[in-house]
């Protein structure tokens, strides 16, 4: 059986469109074994990278997924040896390093499972409102109110059967996050 979060990614991928350019960034060994042990491991810097060609504009992923109604994140002042969370250190660095790049959108696509009532509501958030986000907030974890406060777009999404599908393609066509340069 999938985890949750593959399922989500899983479920997020076939929502894109075939008109979009859509690669998977393979993880390393540690990210299967939580360990230690292996070394010399290359840290992804998101999840996906998709090219929507029409309008020229390329997106940074990173995909997150909770039951919770809340997601945590590392604080990236401190250095590796703090107590892992949600979202990594390395994530959010690396999509704020991307973010200098004209016509590149790093973004965080978050999803909030309500599984007793089988319910989920995803956002994307642009790096640039998630760092507002970040040093606004007196807390390492935000909620769904802390998102759509700092700018996070509701992505449309329905129900079929067990999976969810999400309206992708009427969301990059509508959104362009006003990124800032």
């Amino acid at each position: 059986m999938k985890n949750v979060g593959k399922r989500f990614e899983e479920n997020f991928k076939k929502s894109i469109s075939d008109e979009y350019l859509l690669y998977r960034l393979k993880d390393s060994p540690q990210a299967f074994t939580q360990s230690n042990l292996t070394f010399f491991t290359h840290k992804n810097p998101c999840d996906y990278f998709l090219f929507d060609g029409k309008r020229g504009i390329f997106y940074c992923l990173e995909l997150k997924t909770t039951k919770d109604k809340y997601m945590t994140f590392e604080k990236i002042e401190l250095d590796d040896t703090q107590p892992r969370k949600m979202i990594h250190k390395h994530q959010i660095l690396s999509l704020q390093e991307y973010s200098i790049y004209k016509n590149v959108y790093p973004c965080f696509v978050f999803n909030f499972r309500s599984e007793d009532i089988g319910i989920e509501r995803t956002y994307m958030q642009y790096i640039g409102d998630f760092m507002k986000m970040y040093h606004g907030l007196n807390k390492s974890s935000f909620n769904e109110i802390d998102l759509i406060s700092y700018n996070a777009v509701k992505i449309k999404g329905n129900k079929k059967r067990v999976n969810y599908y999400w309206n992708l393609t009427e969301f990059f066509e509508t959104n362009d996050f006003n990124k800032e340069k």
